[in-house]
């Protein structure tokens, strides 16, 4: 049973009124990787008053502006190519979606996965699970493809970034796959300190955590299929979300049923974030660069949300502390957070 207690301190202040202040803060550390979360409710005013809400006449006019010459809803017309020795057809397609090479490459193989060339929808609450689903696929079938291609080519990373706080410089919806043979840094310390704990306990980290959070039930949102849905008890970022895919370490493990599963929860995680006023957000899928590790380490998603689009958005969530020291500071309780979301399971 993993333990999860708080420490908390408080703060004194005299406000601008001259009346006398407490705030409570928790400090809760990740039970796996120390990594640790501050939690101060009256942060969520700061928020409310100085971050705001996305402005949706910026959003409908950035749609309409960037649909004419975006480069995603010619992909298969105008788009790059892959080498007949990787992908004959030149480009991959399952369903809806279509994947091709970045044009500006990272690593071995970096991919671009367009959902849907025909969605050009900067609105989250619009995208399609079954749109997310076969990106998902195409994702998974690119990393099989590279493998084969080169023994060397294990380590690998998917993930999606919506819109300008989110990191994405095309909005039309898109994934981003990299497939290349050095170690992601992030992961391979979480992989590491997964078979520490294995050795430790004899059991795996995450599992032991799902049997807590299910028994906590506070940041247990639900499932889809194989999929088990929290809210993380020290989040890294705003509004995180994690989907443990159970029994599957590795993208290269899954089935059909678990790509439909990981979308349908990220579409109800996403229209939340919509619904929440904070249209952008970032997803990453954390893989194991070897199958058969479901003993010691979950196949897992992470999503959050990101700064608000607006003409001139504060970007919150890359200020000194997380950027550099680790650690961030949460405007809203995980548990308040959960609740919210647990409605759309």
């Amino acid at each position: 049973m993993l333990q999860l207690e708080p420490v908390v301190e408080r703060t004194q202040l005299l406000d601008p009124a001259g009346n006398r202040a407490e705030q409570v803060i928790e400090h809760r550390r990740d039970p796996l990787t120390g990594a640790v979360a501050s939690i101060n409710l009256a942060l969520g005013e700061k928020a409310r008053a100085f971050l705001g809400t996305t402005d949706l006449q910026v959003l409908r006019d950035l749609q309409e502006r960037s649909r004419a010459g975006c480069p995603f809803c010619s992909a298969a017309e105008k788009g790059t190519r892959f080498l007949p020795e990787f992908v004959p057809e030149g480009q991959l397609r399952v369903g809806s979606s279509l994947a091709m090479p970045n044009l500006f490459s990272k690593c071995t193989f970096d991919s671009v996965v367009i959902l849907d060339q025909a969605l050009h929808e900067l609105f989250p609450s619009r995208i399609p699970p079954a749109s997310l689903a076969s990106a998902i696929q195409v994702a998974v079938e690119l990393v099989r493809r590279a493998r084969a291609h080169d023994p060397a080519l294990v380590h690998h990373a998917a993930g999606m970034n919506f819109l300008q706080p989110g990191g994405s410089s095309v909005p039309h919806p898109h994934f981003q796959v990299h497939v290349r043979s050095v170690p992601y840094s992030g992961l391979a310390r979480l992989l590491r300190l997964s078979d520490d704990f294995r050795e430790r306990s004899g059991r795996s980290y995450w599992d032991a955590l799902l049997e807590t959070e299910a028994r906590l039930g506070a940041r247990r949102v639900g499932r889809t299929g194989r999929v088990e849905w929290l809210v993380p008890w020290a989040p890294a970022r705003q509004k995180e979300v994690w989907g443990l895919v159970t029994g599957a370490a590795s993208l290269v493990e899954l089935a059909d049923g678990d790509a439909e599963g990981l979308a349908q929860g990220i579409a109800r995680v996403i229209s939340l974030y919509e619904e929440s006023g904070t249209h952008p957000f970032t997803l990453a899928f954390l893989s194991s660069p070897a199958p058969g590790r479901a003993g010691s380490f979950l196949l897992q998603v992470r999503l959050s949300s990101r700064p608000a689009l607006k003409p001139l958005y504060s970007n919150y969530d890359t200020w000194f502390a997380p950027l550099f020291l680790g650690d961030d500071a949460q405007t809203e309780a995980p548990e308040a957070w959960a609740a919210r979301l647990r409605e759309r399971f």
